[in-house]
């Protein structure tokens, strides 16, 4: 008898998407790295590598593509092995994971919320962005020596947007909800693990941000069986976070 057979089927699920997870995870670590990128591509597939390099690696015009790799890269590695297991393994409906469009009690919990959480972030963005450390990362899309905020950095902020809810449905969604039968509640701690761990190339007070952010988004996720909140704040926070960044920097005016 298969041990796999003698696990009951929530110890079964939570076990398939823990290893789903470290695979999307070591994606998101490796393939998104431009540089990494660039090494497999020189041993795999050498004659797409010198493009790859002067497109994206190397370019001296624009960091639109390097952007661009990036934010692709990342929203493959959060969604398609999930997006896999739980239509061809798990055959559930992806509203079981949060991506189910908010009922009328959601939506109207949600529109009370968004004031309420992005005011509590709007201080500490604020002052955030006045720290060195900060702006040394923020914002993520470097405008080149011939380009202008319109419209590659607007193009760049739409896709960086689609990221999110990436990376929200990995974590608010694939996580917390693959998880529940298994841990409960418990799901959202598992799940802020690995979240806070993605930010650790980021300033400390943001690794630190990530834990209290996580812990709400995975609560509101939880009690609502939605991600929608969690994908308009995050989405919100990040804009405001780069246009913080611009001003600091005079390039916004």
């Amino acid at each position: 008898m298969r041990v796999a057979a003698l696990l009951p089927r929530a110890d079964r699920q939570a076990a398939a998407i823990l290893l789903v997870c470290s695979l999307c995870l070591t994606l998101l670590y490796y393939p998104t790295n431009r540089y990494w990128m660039l090494g497999w591509l020189q041993e795999a597939l050498p004659a797409l590598a010198p493009a790859f390099e002067r497109a994206v690696v190397r370019n001296p015009d624009t960091q639109l593509y390097r952007s661009l790799f990036w934010a692709l890269a990342s929203i493959v590695s959060y969604c398609l092995l999930p997006l896999l297991h739980i239509k061809l393994a798990l055959r559930q409906p992806l509203a079981d994971f949060g991506l189910g469009l908010p009922d009328r009690r959601t939506l109207l919990t949600d529109l009370k919320l968004f004031p309420l959480f992005y005011a509590v972030m709007l201080p500490l963005v604020w002052w955030a962005s006045a720290q060195p450390g900060f702006l040394k990362v923020y914002p993520f899309f470097r405008l080149g020596p011939q380009e202008t905020l319109w419209p590659h950095w607007a193009l760049w902020e739409l896709l960086y947007f689609a990221q999110f809810a990436a990376l929200e449905f990995f974590f608010r969604g694939y996580m917390v909800h693959g998880l529940k039968p298994r841990f409960g509640v418990s799901a959202i701690f598992v799940m802020v693990l690995p979240y806070c761990m993605i930010h650790f190339e980021k300033p400390v007070l943001e690794s630190l941000a990530a834990i209290i952010a996580g812990v709400a988004l995975g609560a509101l996720s939880y009690r609502y069986r939605s991600i929608w909140l969690g994908i308009a704040l995050h989405c919100s926070v990040a804009l405001t976070m780069d246009l913080m960044a611009l001003w600091r920097k005079g390039l916004l005016f």
